[in-house]
């Protein structure tokens, strides 16, 4: 019986996040992540740098949206906070070579 009551407490919060992304409202759950956008060179290649860089600084990647079809892509996404300051995660990623530009989302 157990397993019948988790997914419709996974459901709920599914919903009223849809709700809210129809409203414009930002989802409860997102007004507590890091956003981030980013400028980047490379295409593909420049993505999987910032990954990589992402994952060796063990930030939880929470969302990401990428457009690459340009010469200069655009990156967003956002990470779970983990206590450390939203300035280092754009200090990082400012320093891989395939990143034009990073600022807050």
């Amino acid at each position: 019986m157990s397993a019948m009551s988790t997914p419709s407490s996974v459901d709920a919060p599914a919903d009223s996040a849809v709700d809210s992304a129809v409203e414009g409202a930002p989802s409860p759950a997102a007004c507590d992540a890091h956003p981030f956008s980013l400028l980047v060179a490379d295409g593909g290649d420049g993505l999987a740098k910032v990954l990589v860089t992402l994952r060796s600084r063990r930030y939880q990647l929470r969302e990401l949206r990428a457009d690459l079809s340009g010469d200069i892509g655009r990156v967003e996404g956002s990470v779970e906070p983990d206590g450390r300051d939203p300035e280092l995660l754009l200090e990082q990623l400012r320093r891989v070579v395939a990143v034009v530009r990073a600022e807050h989302g």
